[in-house]
């Protein structure tokens, strides 16, 4: 224990000593130091003595001693008590916590030790138990931000804060104490904006803030009702949100209280006493408005309303008297201003006079009725019309109505309507009770007079042999007959006997313009019609004065896509007379209904496609033409546009065979119409298949013809060695050449024919038999026969008689030919041919003449079997010729000298060898020759 004593003592030597180095006891400590709170503003004022001029200022909150200031500061001391003073705005209310504060003094090199520590104590000191709320009940403008502060009752814990009904966060600042800080506060309603503390149980306490804006009136005008007392009135700014009697705005009018306006019921404040200047003061806890306003009474005179307003009523006037409130008005020069209301009339007038109490109305309209007001105002140095008086009603009396505007159209040679335009209230000048219609004509003399009801506005009349009649029509009400308006029938134009021209809308109405004429005595009258109307129709109609030659029929007469017919006629002293005619559409619309009675109609490959145009009336615009679609699928080809309204019909041209949709549509300016549509199959012409059936066959087989001629020309040798060879002359081996001489009749082993006796003949052997050459040797074995020679090959048969029946195969042996017979009545005769050895064996079936089918190649057969077939085959009559054939035989040798003729000795038919259906088939045929281009 002792060594921690030691241990402390040392150490605060070794602080004394570091100060006494740094100089820290050179500047004496500030004395005095004071504290003197502001708890409304929460603002904290110290005074304290010192020489020095920069000080340390360190603040707390005491019970943690969180440091809330830590600032040096500059002060000057006060030259007369000496002391220097400084104050700090504390950012939340000094009530919520104690707050201690310590000083010293500083200058460049030292500073002096801190004062001892002075606190002011806060609401949650032990000495007060109880729970409380900080700041209570303040005012502060819109968008300022507060801190507010909760303490806590002892042994209650804390929960929440909540502001406006929200949870705050809030932050500890002592033991009891908890405080939130709100940013930017808007506006408070009627009764301000509610805080609340809460422990976990219940409601602690809480506070009420009051959030507004200052005063902001403005526009303070003082004048004068009665000529001595003055009024003055101001416009009020906007609202101050501040509704409790202690925090609205307080005014004050040259010092005295505005009573009304500080009870907020007016922004008015009167004197009774005119004091040509005057101030106003606005005044509330978060600001002050000051206004001023200067005049002379004469020119601030606010008149008040008449009174006692009445009148005396004629039919074309009346005379409005009224009083005044004030016995002043009689002297004061006065403008007065009346404004009258009736029926499709509105109208001010203005009157001036001394003391005006009366008034003439003027230029009224009978059997009308008016409400008349009158306000009156200081004419010298005019400040404002006065109050208005209350709305007086007066009925003007009846008058004899105005005349006619009357029209007679001719729908015919001969008939016609006579139309007039009813009359407005203005000029009926009274309820009309019917109308008086006259007609007169050059063939009766006087008048014919007819009474039509009120509702009626038209009168028919029928011209007798085309002489003219006048019309003469009149209205009636309970005061009389107005003057009659006559009309003369016009002589009737139809449209085919006048040029009439197209005439086109601007902004829905009719520009017309026309040449002056001469004879236009009484002016023109323009008529519009709809074209082709029949009966009762709406005919409308201005007349023009003689000096004008322009009129423009207005939008609301004429209908949107309805056809009108525009005439003007001129009016002379006798009858009406047309000058000019036109056709036009206000404004042109796309046609209501497509074209009628589309039709298709196939001629060869064309389609003639023929309409009829839409109705006049479902036009809608003059049709400017025609176009025609193709329907492919989804999508429409345009196949024709028809500029020309008057062409009804199109070809089309071309067209496969096939099904076809057409759809034609009219068009206007305005667009086109929705279209007809049409559908064609299109199929094969009658005439035309038949000149198809006709022609195309024998243009094929001109065609294949020619072809033909071309090829066989150009293949003529071939054709001609094809199918007509030429048959060679015989050959006759051996020199003839040479001298006569002994003739050497020794048959020539090399001879083309020779004669065989062969008396023992096998008939049990089928075909013929070869007779072999003598041996000797064959030079030529290597010669290529040319497969592709059109010459008949070299061919051996014997020549025998044979039985039709005999289906037998002989086998040549080399035996068989070494005895021969002249004198046998069996001869054979052996021939050898050019064959191809592609032919060397085959099959030789069927009656008559039959080929030997068996093969040469097989010497080993014995000579026996041979002669037995041949007695067999000898019961058969006919020639059966060999069909096979070796071309290394014996007989090969000698085949470029063998060449002889086809027939045999003994018959005149042509040896040709016979093809079979096994016999295998050359490389090169004559079909392969004719492609291949070989002759």
């Amino acid at each position: 224990m002792q060594g921690w004593v030691i241990l402390a003592l040392c150490l605060s030597l070794g602080v004394l000593r570091s100060r006494g180095q740094n100089g820290l006891s050179e500047l004496p400590v500030p004395r005095g130091l004071s504290l003197q709170p502001d708890l409304p503003a929460q603002t904290l004022s110290l005074s304290w003595q010192s020489d020095s001029s920069l000080f340390d200022i360190e603040i707390f909150h005491t019970e943690l001693m969180n440091v809330v200031l830590n600032e040096t500061v500059a002060v000057k001391a006060d030259p007369v008590t000496g002391r220097c003073g400084w104050t700090w705005r504390s950012p939340s209310p000094l009530e919520c916590t104690s707050h201690s504060v310590q000083i010293r003094a500083r200058n460049q090199q030292s500073v002096s030790q801190w004062s001892p520590l002075q606190t002011i104590p806060g609401s949650d000191i032990p000495e007060k138990s109880d729970s409380y709320m900080y700041p209570q009940d303040k005012v502060v403008p819109v968008g300022s931000n507060m801190t507010f502060c909760c303490i806590v009752k002892e042994k209650f814990n804390f929960k929440e804060i909540l502001y406006k009904g929200q949870t705050m966060s809030a932050t500890r600042l002592s033991r009891r104490t908890y405080a939130i800080t709100v940013t930017n506060q808007p506006a408070s309603a009627k009764t301000g904006t509610n805080v609340v503390c809460c422990s976990p149980m219940l409601t602690l306490t809480g506070a009420v803030v009051f959030v507004g804006y200052p005063p902001g009136d403005e526009g303070l005008v003082c004048e004068t009702r009665d000529l001595a007392s003055a009024e003055c009135s101001w416009k009020k700014g906007r609202d101050t949100h501040l509704k409790r009697k202690i925090n609205h705005t307080n005014y004050t009018l040259n010092g005295r209280d505005c009573l009304e306006a500080n009870e907020g019921k007016t922004w008015l404040c009167s004197s009774k006493v005119w004091e040509e200047n005057w101030t106003l003061v606005a005044r509330n806890p978060l600001g002050t408005v000051r206004l001023t306003d200067s005049a002379q009474l004469a020119d601030r005179v606010h008149l008040l309303a008449p009174a006692n307003v009445t009148a005396v009523v004629e039919a074309w006037k009346a005379t409005l008297k009224w009083s005044w409130p004030v016995a002043a008005y009689k002297k004061l020069e006065m403008l007065c201003q009346l404004k009258l209301i009736g029926h499709e009339l509105s109208s001010t007038r203005n009157y001036s006079g001394t003391g005006l109490s009366s008034v003439m109305l003027e230029d009224l309209w009978p059997d009308v009725d008016y409400t008349v007001t009158v306000r009156c105002g200081s004419k010298h140095a005019f400040w404002k019309w006065g109050d208005e008086s209350a709305p007086y009603s007066i009925h003007t009396k009846m008058e004899r109505p105005d005349a006619l505007d009357v029209w007679l159209w001719m729908d015919s040679s001969n008939t016609g309507l006579v139309f007039w335009k009813p009359l407005s209230v203005r000029k009926s000048h009274g309820a009309l009770v019917s109308y008086k219609v006259s007609q007169s004509s050059a063939e009766e003399d006087g008048w014919t007079s007819d009474s039509l009801p009120p509702e009626r506005l038209n009168y028919p009349v029928i011209l007798n042999n085309g002489s003219d009649i006048t019309v003469a029509v009149a209205a009636q009400n309970p005061a009389g007959l107005s003057q009659p308006s006559a009309v003369t029938t016009p002589a009737y134009r139809a449209d085919s006997q006048l040029s009439v021209s197209e005439l086109l809308g601007t902004n829905g109405s009719f520009d017309l313009s026309w040449q002056p004429n001469a004879n236009a005595s009484g002016g023109y009258v323009v008529e519009w019609v709809p074209t082709g109307c029949r009966d009762l129709c709406p005919v409308n109609w201005e007349k023009v004065p003689e000096s004008d030659s322009s009129f423009t029929v207005k939008p609301d007469s004429l209908e949107e896509g309805v056809r009108y017919t525009v005439s003007v006629y001129v009016l002379p002293a006798g009858p009406a007379s047309l000058l000019q005619r036109w056709h036009g559409y206000s404004q042109e619309m796309i046609p209501a209904e497509p074209v009628g009675e589309l039709s298709a109609n196939q001629t060869g490959s064309d389609v003639l496609l023929s309409w009829k145009a839409a109705a006049m009336k479902h036009q809608r615009g003059f049709i400017r033409g025609y176009t025609i679609y193709l329907a492919n699928a989804a999508r429409l080809d345009l196949v024709a546009n028809i500029s020309d309204p008057e062409v009804r019909s199109y070809r089309v041209k071309g067209l496969p065979l096939s099904s076809h949709k057409f759809i034609v549509k009219a068009y206007t300016s305005a667009g086109e119409d929705t279209g007809s549509t049409v559908a064609i199959k299109m199929e094969m012409d009658t005439a035309d298949m038949l000149f198809v059936g006709i022609l195309v066959p024998l243009a094929a087989m001109f065609c294949c013809l020619i072809l033909i001629s071309i090829c066989c020309y150009k293949k003529r040798e071939w054709v001609k060695k094809a199918f007509y060879p030429e048959i060679p002359g015989p050959k006759v081996p051996g020199d003839w050449s040479s001298p006569p001489g002994p003739l050497d009749v020794k048959p020539s082993p090399h001879s083309l024919v020779q004669i065989v006796e062969s008396p023992e003949w096998d008939f049990r052997k089928k075909g013929l038999v070869p007779v072999p050459e003598e041996e000797e040797e064959f030079e030529n074995d290597n010669i290529e026969v040319d497969t592709d020679s059109d010459e008949p090959a070299l061919l051996r048969y014997y020549n025998q008689v044979v039985g039709d029946g005999s289906h037998s195969n002989h086998v040549s042996d080399s035996s068989g030919s070494s005895t021969a017979s002249v004198g046998s009545t069996q001869t054979e005769v052996t021939y050898t041919g050019i064959q191809s050895p592609s032919s060397s064996q085959g099959v030789c079936d069927g009656g008559g003449y039959r080929p030997q089918m068996q093969s040469a190649a097989d010497p080993a057969e014995p000579q026996g079997e041979f002669e037995a077939d041949f007695q067999d085959d000898s019961l058969n009559t006919g020639y059966k010729p060999q069909c096979s054939w070796q071309l290394d035989s014996p007989e090969a040798e000698n085949l470029s000298g063998s060449l002889g003729s086809p027939t045999s000795v003994t018959s005149s038919q042509f040896l040709l060898p016979e093809s079979s259906e096994e016999k295998p088939q050359p490389s090169s045929t004559w079909f392969h020759s004719f492609l291949s281009g070989k002759s």
